[in-house]
């Protein structure tokens, strides 16, 4: 503010702000039909990265066969060499092989979600969807600044006259 603005020196009253502030996230509130579209949403999200992650294991489990092969056929050739300088350079590779299998193994495991895990996220995502003002409302500082950045693209303006400027919402909120 500058000198000579109206407002010099005026204070709002916080009330007044939050107030305002509550009544924009209680009117985030999509309706069902939209939110049952965004339920369905989620699961073929969710469905499509399982199938995904299946493929990924099936071939990762192709390269630890590969390797698997790879070991044999080193192992066959130092059972036919004599010479030892030959022997240590199979020994090397075979070293690197196992090594390189054990992080495909670890990676094989980890590949896939475990069972469940999708209604954990959902429901989260679902609640928050449904109604962020009751998460903003119940949680603690670090949850009201989550809401905050995942309700809104932009901060929310506030003039001196009382009134919230137009806020500019987040893809889902801007959809739903």
């Amino acid at each position: 503010m500058t000198r000579g603005c109206e407002a010099m020196s005026k204070s709002i009253p916080r009330a007044k702000m939050e107030e305002g502030f509550a009544d924009i996230l209680k009117a985030l509130k999509p309706a069902e039909s939209f939110f049952e579209l965004a339920k369905a949403m989620l699961r073929d999200a969710w469905d499509r990265r399982f199938s995904l992650a299946q493929s990924e294991k099936t071939a990762m489990k192709n390269q630890l066969n590969d390797l698997n092969q790879q070991i044999e056929n080193l192992l066959d050739r130092i059972v036919e060499t004599n010479n030892a300088s030959v022997v240590s350079a199979f020994e090397d590779k075979i070293d690197r092989l196992e090594r390189d299998k054990i992080v495909l193994q670890e990676k094989i495991n980890s590949a896939l979600p475990k069972k469940g895990r999708l209604e954990d996220c959902m429901e989260f995502a679902l609640s928050f969807l449904s109604n962020p003002w009751n998460i903003y409302k119940n949680g603690d500082f670090a949850m009201r600044q989550t809401v905050l950045r995942m309700a809104f693209s932009e901060p929310l303006t506030y003039s001196p006259h009382g009134v919230y400027g137009t806020p500019k919402f987040s893809f889902p909120f801007r959809y739903l």
